[in-house]
């Protein structure tokens, strides 16, 4: 079995963070391991685009309400069922490179190399996002 540590770097993708522009190599990623997705989620926004802070609430919001990412590995089991291994019955599954939606509060939040990433149980994943949307915080 070729662990991705090993691959050829030569086609890596690079992953930077938002906030500290910390930047990782695919090679030095967390393989995620049976039903698990690696996702790195769009970091909330600090400021507006004209530079003023946003207050602490805003903020909350804001993550609340954009909880999405762009899912960069998956386990081999990811989609699978856990008793048979089968693939899932459904024509709408995500992939490496979809952006997707998650719950506020689901997976474990890790960082490699000042890179933040969640690792989620495949069945967290709530949306896949359709190319070009954008999403932002509803301030009802």
């Amino acid at each position: 079995m070729k662990r991705m540590n090993d691959m050829s770097h030569q086609h890596d993708a690079i992953y930077t963070d938002e906030e500290t522009n910390a930047t990782i190599g695919s090679h030095q990623m967390p393989i995620p391991m049976n039903w698990k997705v690696l996702v790195q989620p769009n970091q909330v926004k600090m400021t507006t685009a004209g530079g003023i802070l946003l207050p602490e609430t805003s903020k909350d919001n804001e993550e609340y309400l954009t909880a999405h990412g762009t899912v960069c590995a998956m386990g081999d089991l990811a989609y699978r069922d856990r008793d048979t291994g089968q693939r899932w019955k459904s024509s709408v599954l995500p992939t490496v490179g979809d952006r997707v939606t998650y719950g506020k509060y689901a997976g474990q939040k890790i960082v490699v190399k000042g890179v933040k990433f969640l690792l989620l149980n495949d069945d967290e994943l709530t949306s896949i996002l359709p190319e070009g949307v954008e999403v932002a915080a509803y301030l009802g």
